[in-house]
């Protein structure tokens, strides 16, 4: 059995918990434990690289994957705001707000103030911005469809279910974060390698 997997963001290994050294830097309290290790690291990895791959596939079009898929959504509701945005997209509105400045920048958005609130800015695609969402959706289902190849629906179905798991426990630890973290401090304690 070999002593160690994959390697690691440095070029250092992972060790395997079924092989007994005395180099061993870590212990696990077993297989599972040893499991998820591994599992978040392939998490991370897969969502730099379908991160990296998107980004790639939009530069040509002067835009990341993220300012995209801003840009598609503008389009398709009309009119908009950076709250709607967020909140349909999960993301922080800080971040949308970044997006849609540089969009704007380039020519493919507005932002109004509404005539009926003024504290509200109102977003729509423009005519450029228009009839470049096409081409932007084409991109999406060319990288979707790579991204898939070979993963059989039942599978795919099967990862909707477990992601979606994972997220609700992300959130969960997201919403515990600060209060923990509060508690950790107060009483001395390290925090996590995540935190």
């Amino acid at each position: 059995m070999a002593e160690t997997t994959e390697t690691g963001k440095h070029g250092g290994f992972l060790r395997n918990p079924l092989v007994a050294t005395q180099k061993s830097e870590r212990k696990y309290a077993g297989i599972r434990e040893w499991q998820a290790e591994l599992s978040i690291a392939r998490l991370f990895r897969t969502s730099i690289r379908l991160q990296t791959a998107f980004d790639r596939c939009f530069s040509p079009f002067g835009m990341t994957a993220q300012e995209a898929a801003v840009l598609v959504h503008c389009s398709e509701e009309g009119e908009t705001s950076a709250g709607k945005l967020a909140q349909t997209m999960g993301r922080d509105k800080g971040k949308i707000t970044r997006f849609v400045d540089r969009l704007e920048t380039r020519g493919f958005l507005t932002r109004k103030s509404d005539p009926r609130d003024h504290r509200l800015l109102i977003i729509k695609a423009t005519s450029k911005g228009r009839r470049v969402v096409p081409h932007l959706k084409m991109r999406f289902e060319e990288v979707r469809g790579q991204f898939f190849a070979g993963v059989l629906n039942v599978d795919i179905d099967r990862l909707e279910t477990v992601l979606s798991q994972l997220h609700a426990n992300a959130e969960r630890l997201c919403g515990e974060g600060p209060q923990r973290r509060a508690r950790l401090g107060a009483s001395g304690a390290a925090g996590s390698t995540f935190e």
